[in-house]
């Protein structure tokens, strides 16, 4: 008898350890979000978990109730954001929270935590309309910020990701750069961008071919490095700025990152 129950007990505390998992892999909020984990990572394979400031790159599918594929990009270039900033709806924004390189979901999201009462025309997203994605963690970035200054030029420039001293590849003249960029103005307009173009800008440093802000701003760059950096007009595009997108006098606002490093003795 005694035996029996202490089976009996085994039993239902394995069921509950079960329970306990299941719970982890799929769990519904109160708005409505539903999340469950379709390839979950083991803990020793996942240092990090996605958190808000990481840079994600994603691979998504999005379908309707009847699972009629709306739009996707699986095995195809991943969709980049930074999380907790608003450049995808509510409800990915939290899907996308807490998860480890690799991982899979599948995400209900409901109209309200989604393109809401407006719907999406370009994609015949109804107002309110429920979404319905499988969403996968490709790569997570985590930036380490450094230092801020601001050069004899007036150019200022802040380390939005450093790279430690002895782990540093350091430009110099005459050096290959491979360059991604975002360019705003002041009043947050968007101007350009290398990722628009799926290639990395490529020009020699301090050679006359970049504005002279940018040469000033890229030497002495770790590879891997990130910086925001604002350049006056004078290091820019002068008092005539560069039409149609350039206003004269106009300060520029890029973000950079030193993707590539060719030192001139490598070529």
């Amino acid at each position: 008898m005694i035996f029996r129950m202490r089976v009996i007990l085994l039993c239902l505390l394995v069921a509950a350890c079960f329970a306990e998992e299941e719970q982890k892999l799929q769990w519904k909020d109160e708005d409505g979000l539903e999340i469950k984990i379709i390839r979950p990572i083991k803990a020793e394979k996942c240092p990090i978990k996605s958190q808000e400031g990481d840079v994600l790159d994603q691979w998504y599918k999005l379908t309707d109730k009847e699972g009629t594929e709306i739009g996707s990009n699986f095995n195809k270039k991943p969709y980049t954001f930074t999380l907790g900033k608003g450049q995808v709806i509510p409800g990915m924004e939290r899907a996308m929270t807490g998860m480890c390189k690799g991982e899979k979901r599948k995400v209900v999201i409901p109209g309200n935590l989604g393109f809401g009462a407006k719907g999406r025309e370009r994609d015949n997203i109804k107002e309110d309309q429920t979404l319905y994605y499988t969403v996968q963690l490709v790569d997570l970035f985590r930036a380490v910020p450094g230092e801020k200054w601001t050069t004899d030029e007036g150019i200022v420039i802040e380390q939005t990701h450093k790279i430690e001293a002895d782990k540093c590849k350091k430009s110099k003249t005459g050096d290959t750069i491979h360059q991604q960029y975002v360019l705003h103005l002041e009043d947050g307009t968007f101007v350009d961008s290398s990722f628009s173009r799926n290639a990395p800008f490529i020009f020699k440093l301090n050679n006359n071919e970049v504005i002279k802000g940018m040469d000033i701003a890229m030497t002495g760059m770790c590879e891997g490095e990130r910086r925001q950096v604002i350049i006056p007009s004078d290091f820019g595009y002068g008092d005539d700025g560069r039409t149609p997108s350039i206003p004269g006098k106009a300060r520029l606002y890029f973000d950079i990152t030193l993707e590539k490093l060719i030192q001139r003795d490598e070529l």
